[in-house]
């Protein structure tokens, strides 16, 4: 254990001091460590950044270079593997044939000392030992006692081999060995040790050749794939590379004069990373000009809708000003007379004139008010004649001739009473509209694919003038001399809240008006909109 001990410095001051409790030992002062990681720390940052560097040299580079790297990679791997396999097997291969051509050699030795053997030629023995094949290190043949009468080591002439003497032919490692039968007697064997230095030598020869060859080979397909892989890299990056051109050229287009051109960005990166990036600028552009179309509508629709009103104060303010001059007109020759000849005539106007502020009034209203569609599955046949019923002294005061055309079983998912309102306005104005003799109202219903149900209704009128076909649907538009000019507007309103359109339609002659409705709703929500 560490004992901390304290000593007087030359200043003065306590030192602390440690002795060491165990052999081997450390001192256990913070500082110390401290004092290590003070000096480790600084290098973190620089190994951060060794780790990171090869990510971002990859990076950097284009996608046909990335592609040549990945075709050499693949090419290096698979040669690799191909060389292995191959080395190993040429290795097999030669080191095979050695074997078989050792142990051919010691059966025919065996085979030639029979003779000399039987005669004990030593000198036929002794040629017979002389080694004149450059893989064989030495050749020894012993009687059926073993002993050695013929190798090229002379001093081993007379010895006894202590080996016993072999059966069979055969090996063991570099040594080939082999028994000299003669009339099936064994009379003695053969050894001969194979020079493994030169054997190894003449194995790794062929191997070699066999090493360039696979590397000149390797060479020239490694060549071939990476002249492939360019190629093919070009190809696809060649497209790629004009999207960016087109992209940017885009991206210049939606600048607006007033914002500065910018440099262009060093983007590190393939053209695969240079085109995301030029597509998130196109982005960003896109957003900024959608916001500015954005705040553009907001405005328009606010000097639309300022322009509205004062269309429709206008309009209320004549309107208002035509009654009251009326009124003030019919009261004051009432006041200043007062006879009875032309009192009941001055009353119908005075009541005319309160009946047509009552009516401009309750358009109004009616135009004002919210919609709330709540829609259920109704007979159009039967919509279409409660609506022409509601309107039967009016077309008999005039001697109208209606026709109703519609298929029977035609249902769609509607707001029954707001769509009679609708076609009650299109049948009041087709009223106003026809002559006085040979007026005709039709009124016809037909499926428009299984999506969507046409409403229309036609007259024999003098139509509407081309001038004001596109905005007779607008509040305060009318081609009556009397007249609102808010029944188009309010059929309009009805059928947005049923997610459909209002559409004036060519004709011969007179005017077609066509409510183009689904007849299923688009949303199982209830509608409602009001008159913003």
């Amino acid at each position: 254990m560490n004992r901390p001990a304290h000593k007087i410095t030359p200043n003065g001051t306590p030192e602390k001091a440690f002795y060491w409790g165990k052999a081997g030992r450390k001192p256990t002062n913070p500082d110390i460590g401290m004092a290590q990681g003070a000096k480790a720390a600084p290098f973190a940052p620089a190994r951060n950044a060794l780790l990171e560097l090869p990510g971002r040299l990859w990076q950097r580079l284009t996608w046909p270079a990335k592609s040549m790297i990945f075709v050499l990679a693949l090419i290096a791997l698979i040669y690799a593997l191909i060389a292995i396999v191959l080395y190993s097997s040429v290795r097999n291969d030669l080191t095979g044939q050695v074997q078989t051509e050792l142990q051919r050699l010691t059966s025919n030795l065996a085979a030639s000392a029979t003779d000399p053997l039987l005669l004990k030629d030593g000198g036929a023995l002794g040629k017979l030992a002389e080694t004149h094949n450059p893989l064989v290190e030495r050749i020894t043949i012993a009687d059926r006692h073993g002993i050695i009468v013929a190798s090229d080591n002379l001093s081993q002439l007379g010895q006894i081999q202590h080996r016993p003497l072999p059966n069979v032919t055969g090996y063991s490692g570099t040594r080939f060995y082999g028994p000299i039968v003669a009339g099936g007697h064994r009379l003695g064997a053969v050894w001969v040790d194979g020079n493994s230095r030169k054997i190894t030598a003449l194995v790794n020869a062929r191997l070699d050749r066999t090493r360039n060859r696979l590397l000149i080979l390797g060479g020239i397909t490694a060549l071939m794939g990476l002249l492939g892989a360019y190629l093919v890299s070009r190809a696809v990056t060649r497209p790629v590379l004009r999207l960016l051109g087109e992209i940017e050229g885009m991206e210049a287009q939606l600048r607006t004069e007033d914002q500065p051109t910018p440099t262009p960005p060093n983007i590190d990166g393939d053209e695969l990373h240079r085109l995301d990036f030029a597509f998130k600028r196109v982005e960003t552009r896109l957003r900024e000009h959608l916001n500015e179309l954005n705040q553009l509508h907001r405005r328009q629709q606010a000097m639309q809708c300022m322009a509205t009103i004062g269309e429709m104060s206008a309009q209320v303010a004549h309107e208002i000003r035509n009654a009251l001059s009326s009124l003030r007109g019919a009261a004051r020759f009432l006041v200043r007379y007062g006879d009875d000849e032309n009192r009941d005539e001055f009353l119908r106007i005075i009541e005319e004139e309160v009946k047509r502020l009552y009516d401009m009034t309750q358009g109004f209203l009616d135009f004002g008010r919210p919609y709330a569609a709540l829609r259920v599955e109704a007979d159009i046949l039967s919509l279409l004649t409660r609506s022409v019923t509601r309107h039967t002294a009016d077309l008999e005061a005039k001697s109208i001739q209606v026709s109703l055309r519609c298929v029977p079983g035609l249902h769609a998912v509607l707001d029954a009473s707001l769509l009679e309102q609708a076609i009650s306005n299109l049948i009041l104005n087709a009223i106003d509209a026809v002559p006085s003799a040979g007026g005709k109202i039709t009124l016809y219903a037909i499926a428009d694919t299984d999506q969507y149900v046409l409403i229309g209704v036609r007259d024999n009128g003098p139509g509407i003038p081309s001038e004001k076909a596109q905005t007779i649907f607008k509040p305060y538009v009318t081609t009556k001399t009397k007249g609102s000019g808010l029944g188009l507007a309010v059929v309009t309103k009805i059928m947005m809240v049923h997610d459909g359109q209002v559409e004036l339609r060519p004709s011969a002659k007179g005017a077609d008006f066509v409510l183009r409705l689904p007849r299923h709703p688009l949303s199982s929500l209830p509608t409602t909109l009001n008159s913003s």
